[in-house]
């Protein structure tokens, strides 16, 4: 019973880290730049912040038109590119709280030539920007995971592949022999140690990264 319980705090612990780390919650917030007031939304990051900067700049650099405005990024979508028949036009702000320990992204439309009556359908847009950007940039943390993994998990079946082809050899000479074999079988019992040692390793690697496509599946 204490050993379930304890898997089941473990268990726990990891999905409310997963949460955490890959949360995709975007919320509504009104914000101020420049001295102009924006309805628009949110959403935190624990990730690095040079990190999440970096990646939201090629995030939109390679989706909008943008101006630096050093406090802030205005970001232009061509008519091409959206639904409506006008160029649209955001803001966005990246913060970092000063225990450094999340970043907060804002993203509002900006509505001078907007129609009032599409404003509201249209503020949304900047929900939609936020969360595709989580989506894109957690499913790549995600999968350098992954591929990291894959390549931990063949060095390790390549090691374990040495230690089996030495103790192949080494049989063979112990049947090819009648006496000194001591040598050989002590060799033998330690490299199927080493092999051991390295089967666990590779079964927690394994257990790892289908737990890192289960969380890939999750990013949606």
């Amino acid at each position: 019973m204490a050993s379930c319980l304890g898997i089941i705090i473990i268990w726990g612990i990891a999905h409310e880290s997963f949460a955490q780390a890959y949360s995709l919650k975007v919320g509504t917030e009104t914000f101020a730049l420049g001295g102009t007031s924006f309805t628009g939304y949110s959403t935190h990051f624990t990730q690095p912040h040079k990190e999440v900067k970096k990646e939201w700049w090629h995030y939109v650099n390679s989706r909008t038109i943008i101006f630096n405005k050093k406090t802030h990024l205005e970001l232009t979508i061509p008519a091409h590119n959206n639904k409506s028949n006008t160029p649209l036009k955001f803001v966005s702000q990246l913060t970092e709280n000063k225990g450094k320990k999340y970043s907060l992204l804002r993203a509002a439309l900006s509505t001078d030539d907007v129609p009032s009556g599409q404003i509201k359908e249209l503020q949304k847009q900047a929900a939609h920007l936020l969360k595709d950007f989580k989506v894109n940039y957690f499913t790549q943390l995600i999968q350098e995971k992954i591929e990291a993994k894959e390549i931990a998990s063949k060095k390790i079946s390549r090691e374990m592949g040495k230690y089996l082809l030495k103790n192949s050899k080494l049989q063979l000479w112990i049947d090819k022999k009648t006496e000194g074999k001591e040598k050989f079988i002590q060799e033998i019992t330690i490299n199927t140690g080493e092999i051991e040692k390295l089967q666990i390793k590779l079964n927690a690697s394994q257990k790892q990264l289908i737990g890192l496509k289960k969380e890939l599946t999750l990013i949606k």
